[in-house]
């Protein structure tokens, strides 16, 4: 078993960074479509489940997926989606550490899309 830091996901959440923070309205998390909330969630049950040692793991590559967004030159205000980068980051997270390669994210993907995976598990 890896060495994991003990801090709850709540107040993880409650202190992240402004530019890695998720949206909130009213104080509530707020998602647009439910693969957002999916995507939410398994970061956070990966890292209760102790998947990888750290919270900053996968917060340091989202600060680094919403960086390039921003310094890329074909931004466009509209394109923004706070979760796509979430999304990028924990697929990178999964990646790095092993504990899925990118064909299996792809395979599962197209799945899920075509029908033929219906539960996200």
């Amino acid at each position: 078993m890896k060495n994991c830091e003990t801090n709850s996901t709540g107040s993880i959440l409650a202190y992240m960074p402004e530019e890695a923070a998720p949206p909130r309205k009213n104080g509530e998390l707020q998602f647009q479509e439910p693969w957002e909330s999916r995507a939410f969630g398994v970061a956070l049950a990966l890292y209760e489940e102790k998947h990888y040692t750290s919270w900053d793991d996968f917060r340091d590559r989202l600060i680094e997926e919403i960086a390039k967004w921003e310094n890329s030159e074909n931004k466009d205000e509209d394109s923004w989606n706070y979760y796509e980068h979430w999304l990028k980051a924990l697929e990178r997270l999964v990646v790095e550490t092993g504990m899925l390669d990118k064909r299996d994210i792809d395979t599962r993907a197209n799945e899920f899309l075509t029908g033929q995976r219906d539960e996200v598990f």
